[in-house]
């Protein structure tokens, strides 16, 4: 009985280890738990923060830019003969919408957050301020009644002040939007760092738990094994010794197998957590990457369907409004109507490259419209709506009277590919642009040879002109671009299942031949 008394007193010291052991495990649990959820606030915190300054960022530039182009609108209108109340009331307008576009830029420079920018918006007010001189001048013209000077001022230097400003003012809004995208990105990846550090205090929480069962093997079941293996051979008298305390009913058995479950659980418990872990990381990044390439799919997309359509406006509204009956100018109703027909054409393409958007690519059967077409009439169009875009170029068309340019293809693809290399050849040249096209056959397709007079392209970026969002280095400072035109193009050809090649000399020209089967493989013609 003294030694029963004995062994259950001993029992006493082993409970207080086990919940000082229990109690070690718990505050390093809360530890973790108090730093996880102050981190989890912190980024949502910053992440709120973030996404409101990017979203009025973006809301005044896209501010500004409606103002400025409702403001051209306003000077159009004044061109039209009217009563003086009526040009009075449209003096007004354009008032208010100055009202506007200074409340909008001061706005703007409260939540200019990169220093690099406010440079390029500095030069985009210095220009807006001279096409402000300008288009008052157009008022003060109309206002007198002198509306062929008015026009003409329009149509000039109104016009290319505009157009300075307004380009100037899309690159802002492109870099701006890539600089937002990519604090984003930063922003993302600071978030990352954030979870590793806080799978590193999970790992160290799992460390200490290992090192608690560490010491419960060796301060307590270790006593435990030498007191059984003691017991046994006192009881059994063999040197083998087996362990029949896993069976027992009492205290010691009990806690033993409490041990052994705990054991075996918590091996299971660190395989599946550093499994979850694993798979955590992983969905983590995916999540990361996909919700970046979706931001940046949608301004893309937003901004550059935004831009086509305030453009397509301008012009469709001109065009409405110098055919109207009040219009005393007969003779120009078929430039007009070129400019509608124009208009409808870039429309479809925007649609376009909605409908390729959704798609995913240009290689989507279901994208475009094939039928047969005359290459060279489809050419004649691309030259007539390219010298009303750029009436200082000169652009010719040739081909043999007697060849055949039948082929079947997408018309308004392969309109705007080639609106494209000529749009790109005037922005790339010191001198009037001189755009020479000429067809001829290759046997199962048709050659097209465009060549212009422009700065050229350096031999070591040809490899590159046709990639997404590229920009010549050399020729950066000429104008300003989104780098899409000649990736456009290449897509277009690839659709026709054509090739297409450069030759370029710097300060010559350059020279894209393009070759289109007859009869390409892109499914059945409409």
């Amino acid at each position: 009985m003294a030694k029963a008394s004995s062994s259950a007193h001993k029992q006493l010291p082993i409970r207080r280890k086990m919940y000082l052991l229990l109690a070690v495990c718990l505050i390093a649990m809360l530890a973790v738990g108090v730093i996880v959820h102050r981190e989890v606030d912190a980024s949502q915190r910053r992440a709120i923060e973030a996404e409101r300054t990017q979203i009025e960022h973006l809301s005044v530039l896209e501010a500004i830019n409606d103002y400025i182009s409702d403001f051209r609108t306003v000077e159009s209108e004044a061109l039209a003969p009217m009563s003086p109340k009526a040009l009075a009331d449209i003096r007004t307008a354009a008032a208010e919408f100055d009202d506007k576009i200074k409340a909008a830029t001061d706005r703007y420079q409260k939540v200019l957050v990169h220093d690099e920018f406010r440079l390029a918006f500095a030069k985009f007010q210095t220009q807006w301020a001279q096409y402000r001189r300008a288009s008052n001048q157009v008022f003060q013209l109309a206002q007198a009644g002198k509306l062929n000077e008015a026009v003409k001022l329009y149509r000039g230097e109104s016009n290319n002040k505009y157009t300075q400003a307004n380009s100037t003012f899309g690159s802002l809004v492109f870099r701006s939007t890539e600089a937002l995208i990519k604090e984003v990105e930063a922003k993302n990846k600071a978030a990352r760092n954030r979870l590793l550090q806080i799978d590193g205090l999970i790992a160290a929480m799992i460390a200490v738990t290992l090192l608690c069962l560490i010491y419960v093997d060796t301060v307590i079941l270790k006593p435990l094994t030498r007191l059984i293996r003691m017991s046994g051979n006192a009881v059994s008298g063999k040197e083998k010794l087996r362990l029949p305390w896993l069976s027992r009913g009492d205290e010691i058995g009990t806690l033993s197998r409490s041990l052994a479950k705990f054991q075996e659980s918590t091996s299971s418990l660190v395989r599946n957590q550093k499994l979850a872990t694993a798979k955590n990381t992983i969905l983590q990044r995916a999540l990361a990457n996909e919700e970046r390439l979706n931001n940046f799919q949608k301004t893309f997309r937003s901004m550059a369907t935004h831009e086509f359509r305030t453009l397509l406006n301008v012009i469709d509204g001109h065009a409405q409004r110098l055919l109207s009956p009040r219009n005393e100018e007969t003779d120009s109703s078929p430039r007009y109507t070129k400019i509608r027909e124009a208009v409808a054409k870039l429309n479809s393409l925007i649609q376009n490259w909605l409908d390729a958007a959704q798609s995913a690519s240009l290689d989507d059967p279901k994208f475009g419209k094939r039928a047969e077409l005359s290459l060279v009439s489809l050419l004649e169009d691309v030259r007539g709506v390219g010298s009303d875009m750029f009436p200082n170029a000169t652009i010719t068309v040739q081909a043999a009277p007697e060849l055949d340019t039948r082929m079947v293809g997408d018309s308004n693809v392969l309109f705007h590919a080639f609106i494209n290399l000529i749009s790109n050849a005037t922005k790339y040249t010191m001198v009037a642009p001189a755009i020479d096209i000429g067809v001829s056959d290759a046997g199962d397709a048709l050659r097209v040879v465009l060549r212009d007079n422009g700065t050229g392209i350096p031999e070591d970026e040809l490899r590159d002109i046709f990639q997404m969002s590229f920009r010549s280095r050399s020729n950066a400072v000429l104008e300003d671009g989104s780098g899409v035109g000649l990736a456009v193009v290449h897509a277009a050809i690839e659709f026709h299942k054509g090739t297409i090649e450069v030759a370029s000399q710097v300060g010559v020209g350059t020279t894209f031949t393009i070759t289109l089967p007859k009869s390409p493989d892109i499914g059945e013609a409409a």
